[in-house]
């Protein structure tokens, strides 16, 4: 299997970035922390800036004389996971930016407990992700899956709740949108686990199913 080591460096980089990301706009959220907002709105730069910069290393090992069926079967995943790890930095943005307008002190405390049960469960599932493709690890894809499936569960839960408790239809579209976020992070984590899975069994890098036309 072809593997090159400073991508694969890059890529786990930007899966630790985006990961801190993720966890810090969780604790913004829920704890309406500015500092950190400010915080993830900088380190946002830091993750496109790395994405640019892999990107362009992709693109210009693709257009390699000496390239192979095997470099550009690797290459070409690796052109569909950056774009996945991009949009999930995104994703962490929104929610820390959401975080500024107090929504949190609408929650009820069974809504607050199920947005943080979700962004746990998609935590977890980023984590699992990460370490899948480290040791290209084909297995993760279905066990990611699967959380997948508790994290939509969730999802629908949490909105059923603040669609029967919150006062303000304007706040609960606006907490629903937060959901939306978190449970977006986990298809990316289902999209990148299955990438994952194809650098190891060879198949098509493109899932069935694919999730990442929506961010």
């Amino acid at each position: 299997m072809y593997r090159s080591r400073s991508i694969d460096f890059a890529v786990l980089e930007l899966f630790a970035l985006v990961s801190d990301a993720f966890s810090g706009a969780k604790e913004a959220f829920l704890h309406e922390d500015k500092g950190i907002i400010a915080h993830l709105v900088e380190r946002e730069r830091i993750i496109d800036g790395r994405y640019l910069a892999l990107e362009r290393e992709v693109h210009e090992r693709l257009l390699a004389p000496d390239r192979t069926p095997a470099m550009v079967h690797y290459l070409v995943t690796i052109v569909r996971i950056i774009p996945e790890l991009e949009r999930s930095g995104d994703l962490a943005e929104h929610i820390a930016r959401k975080g500024a307008l107090g929504l949190v002190r609408e929650l009820r405390p069974r809504a607050r407990g199920l947005l943080e049960s979700m962004a746990e469960l998609a935590l977890s599932m980023w984590s699992e992700t990460a370490v899948a493709f480290e040791h290209i690890d084909p297995t993760v894809a279905r066990r990611v899956n699967d959380l997948d499936e508790s994290l939509d569960d969730l999802h629908v839960t949490f909105t059923a709740e603040i669609a029967s408790t919150c006062q303000s239809i304007a706040t609960a579209m606006d907490l629903a949108l937060v959901a939306r976020f978190v449970e977006r992070f986990g298809d990316h984590a289902v999209n990148l686990a299955r990438s994952t899975a194809a650098l190891a069994t060879l198949e098509s890098p493109i899932p069935k199913g694919d999730l990442s036309s929506a961010s």
